[in-house]
């Protein structure tokens, strides 16, 4: 068990990673690329809130179809969805500049992209739970330093090309992203199923999503708080470059801050398995949630470059402890039969639904208040949210 279980993280790792380095090029650098074909910043904010809200229609689709279906299995459907990315990328590379239809493209791609986030999450803890221990965080903390070396060597590009070289690398790493997917298959048929896990995975009569969210009621409002948390989160990675810009820095250094935050999420993931053990999820999540704030406020205060990649330091507390606490919470605390939408529903609170409302208030924020203004706004949201973030999380057991 233990050398499937290495062999699984190593191959979820792989996958996560190129997942992660496409991410980067298209979300992490929204705001580069999408300027290089003529967008001004309100624009940026509407094609990335469209693709948000696309993205809260179709991921509780999808995720309630992956947990009612025994015929399709979730590597197929992620596989699918996956093609239909890759395909429109192909699209979006050829066709001239045209506000509208580079924006619906865009959006699809970035609405599925944010679909496939809660997809590699439940894909990993569907071996989880049939009891291959694989070490989901170090696999999630070596994609962020995917991440952020893709962001370092973007740093360097940007002062030879302009933002149009994105879409290429893109599509190169997602021809990569699909064949660690097809790699990413153990032989588990000797593994007996945990006697929980057999009742409910020969009965997957998954909850519709109004029921879903009537009978979580509590998580229901955890959600929301997420959603504020990452407020601000939203905002910086987005429209970093405009906050760089306003310290006196440039794309580079947007690439630079951004490889920083990125590189140090590896640390917490790594050892989250362990630190689990001691402190319950419960309370990693609010921990996570107060450190979201006090980066917002440092970032709002900024005078400098410096200042900008220290407030990066806290990422180690932030995100790199939010992301694995936040799919170790989801997985205890929601049955098995709804597990996919679990995972999803985070996925709607913390990249949907703070992607639409954050980067159209941003971008508007930006064009008529400046970057102050904004970041003022994302602390103070954030703040509340940590807050809701404190009073709705239920207390969970120590793995």
């Amino acid at each position: 068990m233990e050398k499937l279980s290495r062999e699984l993280t190593l191959k979820y790792a792989l996958l996560q990673s190129l997942f992660w380095m496409g991410q980067c090029c298209m979300f992490g650098f929204a705001a580069v690329y999408l300027k290089s074909r003529g967008f001004d910043n309100t624009q940026v904010g509407v094609a990335l809130c469209l693709a948000s809200v696309l993205s809260i229609i179709i991921q509780p689709l999808i995720a309630g179809f992956a947990d009612r279906t025994t015929k399709v299995s979730l590597r197929t459907i992620t596989m699918a969805l996956m093609l239909i990315v890759f395909g429109l990328g192909i699209v979006l590379l050829i066709i001239p500049d045209s506000y509208l239809f580079i924006t619906i493209l865009y959006m699809i791609i970035i609405a599925i992209q944010i679909t496939i986030v809660s997809l590699l999450n439940s894909l990993a803890l569907e071996y989880i739970n049939l009891g291959i221990l694989m070490n989901y965080g170090l696999a999630r903390g070596i994609s962020s330093i995917a991440f952020a070396s893709t962001s370092f060597a973007l740093g360097i590009v940007f002062k030879y090309y302009s933002g149009r070289i994105l879409l290429p690398i893109f599509l190169v790493s997602y021809v990569l992203f699909i064949g660690a997917l097809i790699l990413f298959k153990i032989d588990t048929s000797s593994i007996p199923l945990p006697e929980k896990e057999v009742v409910e995975t020969t009965q997957k009569q998954s909850d519709g999503i109004f029921a879903f969210l009537k009978k979580y009621k509590k998580f229901t409002i955890l959600l929301i708080g997420m959603t504020m948390v990452m407020y601000s989160h939203n905002l910086i990675n987005t429209y970093l470059i405009n906050i760089v810009e306003n310290v006196g820095g440039n794309n580079t250094d947007a690439g630079i801050s951004l490889a920083i935050a990125a590189g140090l999420e590896l640390p917490t993931m790594a050892v989250f398995v362990l630190l689990v053990k001691k402190v319950k999820c419960s309370t990693l999540l609010k921990i996570s949630a107060f450190f979201f704030f006090v980066k917002s406020g440092v970032v709002l205060l900024a005078p400098n470059m410096l200042t900008i990649n220290l407030s990066q330091i806290l990422q180690l507390f932030a995100y790199a402890l939010f992301t694995p606490a936040s799919v170790y919470y989801v997985n205890e605390i929601i049955d098995a039969k709804n597990s996919v939408k679990g995972q999803s529903m985070v996925n709607v609170a913390t990249f949907s639904l703070v992607g639409a409302i954050g980067s159209i208030t941003g971008g508007k924020l930006l064009d008529t208040k400046g970057v102050s203004a904004m970041l003022l706004v994302a602390t103070i949201v954030t703040g509340i949210g940590f807050i809701i973030v404190c009073f709705s999380t239920e207390d969970t057991k120590k793995e």
